[in-house]
């Protein structure tokens, strides 16, 4: 493949993540804005299966993905478990912009590595550099205050519970995107989106009707909009990210999909007043530079 067809194809994937990051974001904001993240993320993904099973049927009656594809579903449903599970605990103790940025920095700083030893992908020279200027940009992000204060901070944070938490929801990520760009070999991403998000709801349901049932009534009585839309941003913005994978190295999509850390900041900082902006715009500049960086990597 030529170099001018693989830039482009590689342009291509980038727009396909940016309007990702964003929608990504945009859900995460809405859960860590809700009374109960874990009643409010099955509400909405509940109605991601109303809202995308029809469509995912129609694909599966045109194309009918083969009997094993199953199994590449199930696999990936238990790890959005526990990705879910971790996130929504993450958010129960800490700020959208400690746990939002730490959560996607660790799945960045882990994806490459995984890609390259069990994907036997490769990662050129710039797309290295470019990928330690996200890192960097990550740090910048969650760091306290400035100088040497700001490394012990930054220390400091990543001890609290949240962040713990919000590490572990990173080795997660990773976990799932590697296992979802295998996936996708055997399956198109609208199916495999909407079994994430299907599997999710069903195995979940017995709890949350029988246990937490007013919890979610709650939720979705107060906020309707908002579990409409994440229900439908939550399973776009990985449906973006998987079209993408079909035709873009998991190592360079999944670092630039973390764009959406600059918009999740700043939505904790402008509307959920979380403070630390400074740091927070050089972080964003950093990861910005590392995704242009990417973007025109061979």
């Amino acid at each position: 493949m030529s170099f001018t067809i693989l830039a482009i194809m590689t342009l291509i994937a980038l727009a396909l993540v940016v309007a990702s990051a964003f929608a990504h974001a945009t859900w995460n904001y809405l859960a860590k804005s809700s009374r109960d993240t874990h009643a409010f993320t099955w509400a909405f993904t509940s109605v991601s299966t109303l809202v995308y099973v029809p469509i995912a049927v129609i694909v599966a009656w045109r194309d009918p993905p083969p009997l094993g594809a199953l199994s590449f579903i199930l696999v990936t449903v238990a790890l959005h478990l526990a990705y879910f599970w971790l996130l929504n605990a993450s958010y129960a103790r800490a700020d959208l912009s400690i746990v939002y940025p730490v959560a996607r920095g660790t799945g960045v700083m882990l994806i490459p590595v995984g890609a390259v030893a069990l994907l036997g992908e490769r990662i050129s020279p710039a797309g290295a550099v470019s990928i330690l200027v996200i890192v960097l940009g990550v740090l910048s992000l969650h760091s306290r205050g400035r100088g040497r204060d700001a490394i012990q901070e930054l220390i400091h944070s990543i001890q609290e519970p949240g962040s713990q938490l919000a590490i572990l929801t990173g080795v997660i990520i990773a976990s799932y995107s590697l296992w979802d760009k295998n996936a996708l070999s055997h399956l198109s991403p609208i199916l495999l989106d909407t079994g994430i998000f299907a599997g999710q709801a069903l195995v979940n349901a017995p709890y949350y009707l029988c246990w937490r049932r007013q919890a979610v009534l709650r939720e979705i009585t107060e906020r309707p909009i908002a579990v409409l839309a994440a229900g439908i941003l939550s399973p776009l913005a990985y449906l973006l990210v998987l079209t993408a994978l079909t035709f873009s190295r998991v190592a360079y999509i999944a670092p630039t999909r973390e764009i959406g850390i600059v918009v999740g900041t700043l939505l904790g900082a402008r509307t959920l007043k979380e403070p630390y902006l400074a740091n927070r715009l050089v972080g964003s500049s950093l990861i910005v530079v590392g995704i242009f960086g990417l973007a025109l990597s061979p």
